[in-house]
């Protein structure tokens, strides 16, 4: 069998089943308000599931709010953080795809720094994050 057949073949390990073999891997969004889940997390991570991808990895999420790496990143230290993940869980796995979620803690360049992410298409030589 080619590595293209393998690639498209469902993988299962113990009790969980992927659809294929292609797995999304976590990408820090620094989309998050006040360590909640925003709308673009639901379009940037569910997208992946409808594109095909079997196994949707979310961001790190931080289980207090001194794990966090910036201030934008994502968190599941309140009530308040749950229902957006359920949401998003809901809906990669309604779409064919195993939703992921790493747990996170804080490391450089540490939760008080601030960092900008350009989703325009960026100018030559500027870079994508920048960290102040």
């Amino acid at each position: 069998m080619s590595i293209q057949n393998h690639l498209f073949q469902p993988l299962s390990v113990k009790s969980i089943t992927l659809r294929n073999r292609i797995g999304v891997s976590p990408m820090c969004q620094y989309s998050s308000e006040d360590g909640g889940a925003t709308d673009w997390h639901l379009v940037h991570l569910v997208s992946r599931a409808v594109g095909g991808a079997g196994l949707v990895i979310a961001e790190a999420t931080a289980v207090a709010p001194e794990g966090r790496i910036t201030p934008g990143c994502a968190g599941i230290w309140a009530e308040k953080h749950i229902e957006p993940l359920v949401r998003i869980n809901r809906l990669i796995t309604e779409n064919g795809a195993v939703p992921g979620m790493p747990g996170a803690r804080g490391r450089r360049p540490g939760p008080g720094t601030a960092v900008r992410i350009y989703r325009k298409p960026r100018a030559a030589g500027r870079s994508l994050v920048q960290v102040r």
